[in-house]
């Protein structure tokens, strides 16, 4: 039996989809053929999952080859004669692509943009979290798994590079909190100035000696300005490393605090203690980090424009980001100090 998993969201959605991959394998078993569909930074985050028999990188973000890259991408497909789609996804894109691909079972959820190239559908049970909602698309394969971890698998190379990076910085034996400032959407960023007042909370409670501010190469100058803002003990390495190694630095981490953003995925899929600023969406959307040592800071005031998307927008609607500077570092500080507590 060869199946296909295609997602192509974004890194959050890569790591919230890894049970789903995970039960397929188990569902249909050591014999299957498990391939997920991802874009270049998927296949960074799916890279080394045993569970996973093939990886296909599809770059959908390529501007400059959009049709080839899909003609080419449907061609792919259709040599590999797959018997099942699943599509976690709710994208007309690739609904499309694994119909032309003549894929036989295409399973999708209703309400999605390629619901039409769909043989099987499913309800999507939107009070469930992201990852158990996925699982529901195996159940009209006869299936009923059960909940299950996120997970990744970062690997030897990846932790001696986690491990050069940090010694490289004196701070390798050292207890220090991973921060990730960044997001792709402008208001789902907690403002520079408000991260370093809460990494100085954190030292100065002696929580933490170090923070370990991570990144993309995208996200250096931000990075940057944190750590110059936080001070001493603050230490920037955005671009420095892809996206496993960072999850394996994140892992050695007392505690991780950052926005509604992919390395907070990655945190709870290490295990690592996970405090997540929510401000422009909210948890019902079934989007937070999915474990059990995660705190959820949101807004203390009431506002009438939050959620402002599923994503958060680029800009603020209002102009004053009020659903995250009402967020104060005192907050943060103090929920950092209980999850680390909690798992000592």
């Amino acid at each position: 039996m060869k199946i296909l998993i295609v997602q192509t969201a974004f890194i959050g959605d890569c790591v919230l989809t890894t049970p789903l991959i995970r039960r397929s394998k188990e569902a249909f078993g050591e014999d299957s053929f498990i391939a997920v569909m991802t874009t270049p930074e998927g296949a960074q985050v799916f890279d080394g999952n045993p569970h996973i028999d093939e990886i296909i990188v599809y770059d959908k973000r390529n501007d400059n080859a959009k049709l080839s890259t899909h003609f080419g991408a449907v061609n792919d497909l259709l040599s590999r004669k797959f018997d099942i789609a699943i599509l976690p996804h709710r994208s007309f894109r690739t609904g499309i692509m694994t119909f032309m691909a003549r894929i036989p079972e295409r399973i999708g959820f209703e309400k999605s943009g390629g619901t039409l190239f769909y043989t099987k559908k499913v309800s999507k049970p939107m009070e469930l979290p992201e990852p158990e909602r996925l699982l529901e698309l195996l159940t009209v394969l006869g299936h009923n798994p059960n909940p299950s971890t996120l997970e990744v698998f970062p690997g030897a190379e990846r932790e001696a590079k986690a491990s050069e990076l940090l010694k490289a910085r004196n701070i390798d034996s050292k207890a220090f909190a991973a921060i990730a400032p960044g997001s792709v959407w402008g208001t789902k960023r907690y403002p520079p100035e408000l991260f370093a007042e809460a990494i100085r909370g954190l030292f100065a409670e002696k929580v933490v000696e170090v923070a370990v501010i991570i990144g993309s190469a995208k996200d250096s100058e931000l990075c940057d300005e944190v750590a110059k803002k936080a001070g001493d003990g603050a230490f920037a390495i955005a671009g420095e490393s892809d996206i496993l190694t960072s999850a394996e630095i994140i892992r050695r981490a007392k505690v991780f605090i950052g926005n509604d953003s992919g390395p907070a995925h990655l945190a709870a899929a290490v295990g690592t203690p996970v405090v997540v600023i929510l401000g422009p969406t909210v948890p019902s959307f079934g989007f937070v980090p999915y474990g059990e040592n995660v705190t959820v800071l949101e807004p203390a005031i009431e506002l009438s424009c939050r959620p402002c998307s599923p994503h958060g927008k680029t800009e603020c609607p209002r102009g004053d980001l009020a659903c995250m500077v009402s967020i104060f570092p005192d907050r943060v500080i103090a929920s950092a100090t209980s999850a680390v507590s909690r798992s000592s």
